[in-house]
Parts: structure tokens; sequence; C-alpha cells
């Protein structure tokens, strides 16, 4: 089974690899779901993991194609904006440069964490490795790996953890901007060890991850919402 962080130094060599499971990944959904402007979530168990990996794709009509690598930008760049229109969960980040080159077929990467509020007594850090990869001209993957180092944590933060396969994939195809979210994360530090894996696990077994799915329409529609209201020329 995966460990739930790993050396930056393993992220950087894994990151091709998970690029090409997530486009895979993001593919089989477009095929099965093809319905526009509405969100679909659909999960499968994730053995490497020892949880459920969690999907969620909408294909969004009347967006330009330069919207794309602008898209990509902005989810590369993440951790480093003061909010997400989309998912008002966040609350920051920080972001730091590597000087380690990227994997080959990885445009970019650098070293983040964001800060969550999950509905907990207090928010959650992601500490990740985000690889930027355009397997295609019209898709975009960021691979986003917990890693065990990046830029330095507030005392007491608490961390939670995303193993592979975990990032987005933008699509554009037929007049439409895919968005997939595909997601796993085996727990959220709300127990030690693997009393977390094994509480989210059964949450999700037994149909109390009806909070979880929210998250992931109510983001994929917010997203739609907040895209329409992008100026069509947008700034470089």
């Amino acid at each position: 089974m995966q460990a739930r962080e790993v050396s930056v130094e393993q992220a950087i060599d894994d990151a091709p690899d998970a690029s090409k499971r997530l486009c895979s990944l993001a593919a089989q959904h477009r095929q099965n779901h093809r319905e526009v402007n509405c969100h679909d979530t659909r999960r499968h168990w994730q053995a490497s993991a020892g949880t459920y990996c969690y999907q969620t794709h909408i294909a969004i009509e009347g967006q330009p194609h330069t919207r794309l690598d602008w898209l990509a930008g902005v989810f590369y760049n993440h951790a480093s904006l003061p909010a997400h229109a989309w998912y008002p969960q966040f609350l920051g980040g920080k972001v730091q440069a590597l000087a380690a080159p990227p994997a080959t077929g990885i445009e970019q990467h650098q070293l983040a964490w964001g800060r969550f509020d999950l509905g907990l007594p207090t928010p959650r850090y992601y500490r990740q490795l985000l690889s930027l990869a355009q397997p295609q001209d019209n898709t975009w993957v960021i691979v986003a790996r917990s890693v065990t180092t990046g830029p330095e944590l507030p005392q007491a933060a608490k961390l939670a953890y995303t193993p592979d396969p975990n990032g987005e994939v933008l699509h554009f195809e037929n007049g439409r901007l895919h968005w997939h979210h595909i997601c796993c994360a085996p727990g959220a530090g709300m127990l030690p060890g693997r009393l977390d894996r094994w509480l989210i696990n059964a949450m999700r077994r037994t149909g109390l991850d009806g909070a979880e799915r929210k998250t992931y329409r109510d983001e994929a529609l917010k997203l739609r919402d907040w895209l329409d209201t992008q100026p069509v020329e947008l700034p470089g």
C-alpha cells in the first residue's frame, strides 16, 4: 500500500506515470458521462491507496479554447491565490520553487501547501508536489501528491494527505471545457494513523459520504458559474 506521503524526489520520479493515470481516468469518465453543464461524481476502490478515489466531471459549454491554458495556470498556482471562487473552503496557501528539474513529460513543478476548512474544529493542510503536464494540445494535467517536505508550515498545522491518483485534468473538445477533479484522500486527520483510514472507509462504505459528495458537486457547479462570469478575452 502507498505511503500517505513520499519524498519530493520520489514524487518527482512518479509524476509522469501519475499524470498518465489521471488522464486515463478522465477519458473513461468523459466516455461515461456526456451531459453538458451538469456534474457527475463517481468513485472506485483504489487498492494501492487503501481507500476510495472520487472522480468529479463537468463539461462546460460557451468557453473559448483560450480558457484551457489559462485555467491550467490557475489550478497549478492555486496555492498562491488569496481565495478560490469555486471552492470557498480554501483558506490560503504557500508555494516554494524547486531547483531540481521536472521529470520527462512534466512541464513544471513546485512545492505547495493549501489550508482548507473541512468542517472540522481546525483547518487541514495539504502539503504537495504539484506537477504540470500537457500530454496533448487540448489537455492539461496537474498531479498533486503529498510529500514529506515543502514550504514551512505554521506551528500546530494539522496535515491531511493525498496519495496517487490525485489531481486535476482539463480538456477541451467539441467546444466544451471539461474539468475533472480526481481526489484520493485516505482520511482527514480525525484519528491517528490507520484508525483515520478505517473511519473514513467505514463512513464511505455505509453511505455516510453525503457531505463529501456535496463538496465535489458544489465545487463543479461553482466553477461553471464562475467561468461564465469571466471575460472572453483574458489577460495574459
